[in-house]
């Protein structure tokens, strides 16, 4: 195709192949500008324009007929196959930014999950047109990833110094660290433990997060000498150590909710009680939308 074929291309619309095949449905320029609300000079000039740029006459006209020509005849299921394909592609470029813009990304330190999906859920079945990206993260690369816009919302731990005032907290609960132990230890006959209890202890943490730095806090603090012997990536290896007695675990609480394994057991620390506060993380003063402001709202409320 030639360059001066195709410079020709912008100037014909979608709108004036809607005029054309309108018109030569309706056979009526009366009937075919009612149809697509125009006036009739408009569809007119619209019908000349297209000859024009197509280079041929489309429609013979006679004072009380107006027919196809052998060309228009010819180009009619063109430009109706064309139309067909805008339509379907225009649907699918509106439906890709209607999912886009109802899609709210959130990503969550694995400890929240238990609590933060039946909220998640409840809210998709408040509004079925909202839908969620879900990522789990380690609590910095979760912070990482709501400061560079990777994710719109983070519901992770707030660290005691964390902050530049970049990003919004809003606190949600406290999760208090607790110990998992046999039911035969000797610590399981009481409700809540010491943390001096734990000295001499060999402890086993999570190789990730923010328990072993919450350990050496506590541990400075309260002048304790705090062994952490194991790290582990996943929560089966640290119960697994606990149940054999290899270890006494310290972790989160969140973790010991759905712990139903009755040989262990979890205890609540005391004196002093650490909490870490899980809060909604957002980049400050950023507005991404109803749909994630609901969304923010939603968890606020029912978390």
């Amino acid at each position: 195709m030639s360059s001066e074929r195709l410079s020709l291309l912008p100037a014909l619309t979608l709108r004036q192949v809607q005029h054309f095949v309108a018109l030569a449905h309706a056979r009526s320029f009366t009937q075919a500008a009612q149809a697509l609300a125009l006036t009739q000079p408009a569809l007119t000039a619209s019908i000349r324009q297209i000859e024009f740029l197509l280079g041929g006459r489309l429609f013979a006209r006679s004072a009380h007929r107006l027919t196809l020509t052998p060309a228009g005849a010819a180009v009619l299921p063109l430009a109706e196959r064309l139309l067909n394909h805008a339509r379907g592609t225009f649907d699918d470029m509106a439906r890709l930014i209607g999912e886009r813009t109802q899609t709210v990304r959130v990503s969550f330190i694995p400890s929240v999950a238990g609590r933060l999906l039946p909220v998640l859920n409840a809210l998709r079945i408040e509004q079925p047109m909202l839908c969620f990206t879900l990522t789990d993260l380690p609590n910095s690369a979760l912070v990482q990833a709501v400061r560079d816009g990777v994710a719109d919302l983070g519901i992770g731990v707030r660290e005691p110094d964390g902050g530049d005032g970049s990003l919004r907290y809003q606190r949600l609960f406290d999760d208090e660290i607790v110990i998992v132990v046999r039911r035969d230890d000797p610590l399981a006959q009481a409700k809540t433990v010491p943390w001096a209890k734990l000295v001499d202890r060999d402890l086993a943490v999570f190789v990730r997060g923010s328990v072993s730095e919450s350990l050496q806090r506590t541990g400075g603090t309260e002048k304790l000498r705090l062994h952490v012997a194991y790290r582990m990536e996943y929560t089966e290896p640290l119960y697994a150590l606990a149940r054999n007695g290899l270890a006494t675990v310290v972790l989160p609480s969140l973790y010991a909710l759905h712990l139903h394994d009755p040989e262990l057991v979890a205890l609540r620390l005391e004196r002093p009680r650490v909490t870490r506060e899980i809060s909604l993380i957002s980049v400050a003063g950023d507005d991404r939308g109803p749909h994630v402001q609901a969304c923010r709202e939603w968890i606020v409320k029912h978390i």
